[in-house]
């Protein structure tokens, strides 16, 4: 970690990297984090709250979130284009984008042109004075309407499983399956992973189901499920996942 976010530590709540990843989360998708950090999307989609983080990740991770947490200090909680407005060249910065000089490990450049939170008891919020350059450029935040993360990810589901017919058919009988192991209040999450064993890494869907069940039983009917229904599994058990994590 940087000098530049040891400085700013103290205007920040102690947060381990999963809980800035789950606020990241809130504005980007999976794929808009791994592209502006230069990480890999399966290190972020199977992120859990005691997973370990390697250094890299921890660095890239709280890089990014500070930058979001300076930029909304700016333009509030409307931070529903972030992604383009890291993206979109800046005269500051040669025409280089926040999330190329992020991916640079020159966050302490992007930090110069943010204004810092207004920590002190003495400063009023008609004191705050903004660069209008930078004001401007990250106010301007696109179309109101456009796809908010949450959409663009229900899209890419939905594509990746209109692109498997086979999966596609099969996913009715398949959530209908883990209901009749897990009762009739689990709730099932769709989600895109890559699996990056494979030569150019490939996309499958991920079924996360969430119980009220202890953990043990939870492994142990998901472990019924995999082994009664593998006749319905079996054939598209490569491009999907079940988990409970």
């Amino acid at each position: 970690m940087n000098v530049a976010i040891l400085s700013a530590m103290p205007e920040l709540d102690f947060k381990t990297p999963f809980d800035e990843l789950s606020e990241l989360r809130a504005v980007l998708t999976t794929r808009q984090i791994a592209e502006l950090t230069g990480l890999r999307r399966e290190t972020i989609s199977r992120a859990r709250p005691d997973s370990r983080f390697q250094r890299r990740t921890e660095k890239a991770l709280g890089e990014l979130y500070l930058v979001a947490t300076r930029m909304r200090a700016v333009v509030g909680d409307d931070l529903g284009q972030l992604a383009a407005v890291l993206r979109r060249p800046q005269a500051e910065f040669a025409g280089r984008s926040i999330a190329d000089l992020l991916r640079d490990g020159q966050v302490d450049v992007v930090l110069e042109h943010l204004p810092s939170p207004a920590s002190s008891p003495e400063m009023r919020p008609e004191d705050i004075q903004f660069d209008p350059a930078t004001l401007a450029a990250l106010a301007e935040t696109g179309d109101p309407a456009a796809e908010t993360p949450a959409a663009a990810e229900d899209r890419e589901v939905a594509a990746l499983i209109e692109a498997d017919p086979d999966l596609g058919s099969r996913l009715p009988s398949i959530e209908a399956a883990i209901r009749d192991h897990f009762g009739p209040g689990a709730r099932i999450g769709r989600a895109i992973v890559t699996e990056q064993s494979a030569p150019e890494g490939s996309d499958h869907l991920y079924l996360r189901v969430r119980t009220e069940l202890p953990f043990d039983e939870e492994i142990e009917r998901l472990a019924d499920l995999l082994s009664e229904e593998e006749g319905l599994l079996g054939p598209v058990r490569a491009r999907l996942t079940i988990g409970t994590l």
